[in-house]
């Protein structure tokens, strides 16, 4: 019996021991397998990683050869170095997208999360590349056209070279459009990459990078929109036609100024072939002599005029440029007829309306001219053509008919320098033309749909615009009072009140009149429209100086607006108030209400110098945050004061809790 529990004993040691010993073998056999799997995908992840790290440097030395072979002209070298660099970042996210479906780093979140910022860093890379070897491929079209002759001045080209380059542009605006959507992609991905915590490092080589990507979309935006309006805008491939209206704004009128000349420029291959002025009685009076021609004029200006024809001189009474343009390509062409001049019409392309101080901006770029031995410049341009064309001209023994010849050889002469400016100033230029766009010293209005709806990123045409919200443009004309604006000066308050579901607004004009009675200035005579959202209600009126005021339904403008309408007249010396409170429309309160914001849409009348503008708005509600430029302060958490000089059109954005 004791050697059976012997025996039993012993075996079962046995056993016991084998068991562990199994036990052992097979942990042993996991553990190498674990670090063989571990050994190889460290392995396959180093390879990777590897394979990451030559191509993201491959690119970006390709890349940065390309940028350096572009600036020197080598334009196919350019572009074989982008392809190649963009060959190395497609490489690269083939090679990200393996690591992103690798099992390891699908299980474990760490791999996961940073493996997918690095792709979109991948994919932005290989994006920009793509969008760089097709711009260079462009150049190189430009530069097989121009065959090595320095971009120095368009002129320098014959009509053979202007026509292939002008046409290479209008044809690739598809392609400038993928170029944009390339940009616009890559923003995409970067901002997807930008909360990285292993990119901090990178922080402000990444925040130029997307400052430079946003620029590049504006550009490629505006490029894109001149590219597809190019026959219209240079002349290909047949001449385009402006009518030209020169608005003084020191005698303001609703699109910025009284239209003292007119003209008409032929385009042709991106040249000016022919730009000829003319005063405007040149072509008023002889139509004036044909009783058949007989328009009444608007109201205001029959009355405060003192007549009983429209003539084209007045014709841009609407504030709506578009709606003004037509009006005026309508009196050009009416009044050509009347005066028997039908064989020099042309088929106009558009209007484009010029106040003096895009000239004196020209005039800056270009510096002095000098006409008839008379120096202009951007100092003294405005005074000393005045004085020209009203005073000097008797002294000078020339007729009246005769006294405005002297504006066509001084725009001739700005012309001549403009076309010779280097091609290292063109980027001076075009950002001279944005900022007198911006203050609405030079509209155009395109009378082609297509053309005028593909340019309206160029915000040029002076519409007065749409606004669910709330909307405020305050608009003067100078009725009679010589060029008294020169010496006005004009501020607006705008105070806006919310009382449970209404909302009232009251828009307060302070007129200043620092003249006296001389040659150029008088009593200052107005008759002021305020534009507010249609079905405004007007609640009381005050300052006028004669009848009472006026409430207008404008619908035929761009975006139709209620109007507030009344005349002032003010003394040299003295001081005026012109106030309008009226009530907003129920639509706007009701935005307010669902959406939590409120928004003004505050629009410049082109050619009017406000000195300031002050509105305070006061709700019943929290505000939380506000969207606006100038200087904004919040006021016992739910009223809101905003100052700023109205110098360009401006949006108020207010949210609330």
């Amino acid at each position: 019996m004791n050697n059976f529990s012997e025996r039993f004993e012993e075996n079962f040691a046995n056993n016991r021991r084998g068991y562990s010993m199994g036990i052992a073998r097979v942990f042993l056999i996991l553990i190498i397998f674990v670090a063989s799997v571990l050994l190889i995908s460290s392995l396959f992840l180093f390879s990777k990683v590897k394979k990451i790290y030559l191509g993201i440097n491959s690119g970006q030395k390709n890349i940065e050869e390309s940028l350096v072979l572009f600036k020197e002209g080598n334009f196919s070298g350019a572009t074989l170095s982008a392809k190649k660099s963009n060959d190395d970042f497609s490489s690269v996210l083939t090679v990200v997208e393996e690591l992103e479906s690798f099992f390891i780093t699908k299980k474990i979140s760490f791999f996961s999360e940073n493996i997918e910022d690095f792709k979109y860093l991948a994919k932005t890379a290989e994006t920009l590349s793509r969008s760089a070897e097709k711009s260079f491929f462009i150049a190189q079209e430009v530069e097989d056209i121009v065959a090595g002759k320095k971009f120095d001045s368009f002129l320098e080209f014959d009509e053979h070279e202007k026509y292939r380059i002008l046409k290479l542009l209008y044809e690739n605006s598809p392609d400038i459009n993928g170029i944009k959507a390339n940009i616009d992609l890559s923003l995409l991905y970067l901002d997807k990459a930008k909360d990285n915590r292993f990119l901090n490092s990178y922080d402000d080589k990444i925040n130029k990078l997307r400052e430079y990507l946003v620029f590049s979309s504006d550009f490629l935006s505006n490029l894109s929109s001149f590219s597809a309006v190019i026959p219209a805008l240079t002349g290909y491939p047949e001449s385009s036609f402006y009518l030209i209206i020169l608005q003084n704004n020191n005698e303001l009128r609703p699109t910025g100024g009284f239209i003292g000349s007119y003209g008409i420029m032929e385009i042709k291959l991106g040249d000016i072939v022919r730009l000829e002025t003319n005063d405007v009685y040149h072509l008023d009076m002889p139509a004036s002599l044909n009783k058949s021609f007989s328009v009444a004029p608007p109201e205001p200006i029959k009355k405060y005029l003192g007549v009983d024809r429209w003539f084209l001189r007045d014709s841009n009474w609407s504030p709506d440029f578009p709606s003004s343009a037509k009006n005026i390509k309508w009196f050009y062409e009416q009044e050509m007829l009347a005066a028997g001049r039908s064989e020099e019409l042309v088929d106009l392309s558009g209007v484009m309306a010029i106040i003096p101080r895009l000239i004196t901006d020209l005039l800056y770029i270009t510096g002095p001219i000098e006409v008839e031995g008379k120096q202009y410049d951007k100092d003294n341009f405005i005074e000393a053509l005045q004085y020209e064309v009203e005073m000097a001209f008797r002294e000078e023994g020339e007729s009246e008919w005769n006294r405005k010849n002297i504006i066509g050889d001084i725009v001739k002469e700005i012309k001549v320098k403009l076309f010779n400016m280097p091609s290292d100033r063109w980027q001076e230029l075009l950002g001279l033309f944005e900022q007198n766009i911006e203050r609405k010293d030079f509209l155009v209005y395109l009378f082609d749909d297509y053309k005028r709806g593909v340019s309206s990123g160029f915000n040029w045409s002076g519409e007065i615009k749409d606004s669910d919200s709330d909307f405020l443009m305050v608009v003067d004309a100078n009725l009679a009072a010589f060029k008294t604006d020169r010496v006005m000066e004009k501020k607006i308050s705008y105070y806006l009140e919310e009382k449970g579901q209404v909302l009232n607004a009251k828009v307060s004009i302070n007129y200043k009149n620092n003249g006296w009675f001389d040659w150029q200035t008088t009593r200052y005579r107005t008759y002021t429209r305020v534009y507010a959202p249609l079905s405004s209600k007007l609640l009381k009126s005050s300052g006028m100086s004669s009848d009472n005021s006026f409430v207008l339904t404008e619908d035929n403008i761009s975006n139709p607006k209620t109007s507030f309408a009344g005349f002032v007249s003010i003394e040299p010396g003295q001081e005026r108030v012109l106030s309008f409170e009226y009530e907003l429309p129920k639509n706007v309160v009701q935005l307010l209400k669902d959406e939590k914001y409120y928004l003004l849409r505050l629009q410049k009348q082109p050619g009017n110098n406000i000195s300031e503008f002050k509105a305070i708005f006061k709700f019943e509600k929290e505000i939380k945050s506000i969207e606006a430029q100038g200087l904004v302060e919040i006021k016992n958490g739910n009223e809101v004061h905003w100052t700023n000089n109205l110098d360009k059109d401006y949006d108020i954005k207010i949210f609330f809790n």
